[in-house]
């Protein structure tokens, strides 16, 4: 991971960002309040499904996010196998201009556990097309080595199920992936509080992926803050912590 330390800014691939906090935007998720969620959590980033089936409401968030000028990372959420998700990443970018993706594999609806042997197939072939990839993977530290070996930009392990809000579950396991691969690392699942956020950056982690800590809060731009809040206090720990030059 790539920082400079005057500004604390990083790399999601090829794009500096300042802010370490993603907002994972629901299928579902009302847009009424969508613009001051973004101005509130002072979000740089944000990942959403790509669907080859456009409705209203998913070109209407892409505008949302366009106009507060929020890169946007496809992801392939309903891809059952390695040749899907191919598919929908090049739709992926298509829509948004370039050739990156939050590569999601899984076969279960609810929790998207991720499917390994097809992420390992679909990452190959998505790197040899040109695509920053940055795929949602199990915590699991050989997994992870072979992502990275192959040319993943970045990975986002779960810290438990998606959707599940039970934070880092194996905080050992995280810390092994962190020490071994020099890409940087998003906890891409299981965020279900502030407190999680700032696990997950005091332990070195690049950043977080988060849906529910906003979306499914009764008063969401306050949550935003909250957890943009929470990001940064993390990350301040961690720079505190850890030698740096």
């Amino acid at each position: 991971m790539e920082q400079n330390q005057t500004h604390d800014t990083w790399r999601l691939g090829s794009t500096e960002l300042t802010s370490r906090l993603m907002l994972a935007i629901p299928q579902d998720a009302p847009l009424e309040h969508l613009g001051a969620i973004l101005e509130a959590g002072a979000i740089e980033s944000a990942t959403i499904k790509v669907s080859t089936d456009l409705g209203a409401a998913n070109s209407d968030t892409h505008a949302v996010l366009r106009e507060h000028g929020v890169h946007v990372l496809p992801n392939t959420v309903d891809a059952a196998d390695a040749d899907d998700a191919v598919r929908a990443a090049h739709h992926g970018a298509s829509l948004v201009g370039r050739q990156w993706v939050k590569l999601i594999i899984t076969q279960d609806s609810e929790y998207n556990v991720p499917n390994p042997a097809h992420l390992l197939r679909a990452a190959e072939q998505l790197v040899n097309d040109g695509f920053e990839v940055f795929p949602l993977i199990p915590d699991d530290p050989g997994l992870a080595v072979e992502l990275a070996q192959l040319g993943c930009a970045g990975l986002m392990p779960q810290g438990s199920p998606a959707g599940s809000g039970q934070g880092i579950a194996n905080p050992l396991k995280f810390r092994l992936i962190l020490e071994r691969v020099d890409v940087p690392v998003l906890a891409g699942a299981g965020i279900g509080t502030a407190a999680d956020a700032c696990q997950a950056l005091e332990m070195g982690c690049a950043g977080v992926a988060s849906a529910k800590v906003i979306f499914s809060a009764d008063d969401q731009e306050p949550a935003a803050r909250a957890l943009a809040d929470a990001v940064a206090a993390g990350r301040l720990a961690w720079r505190a912590a850890e030698p740096h030059t």
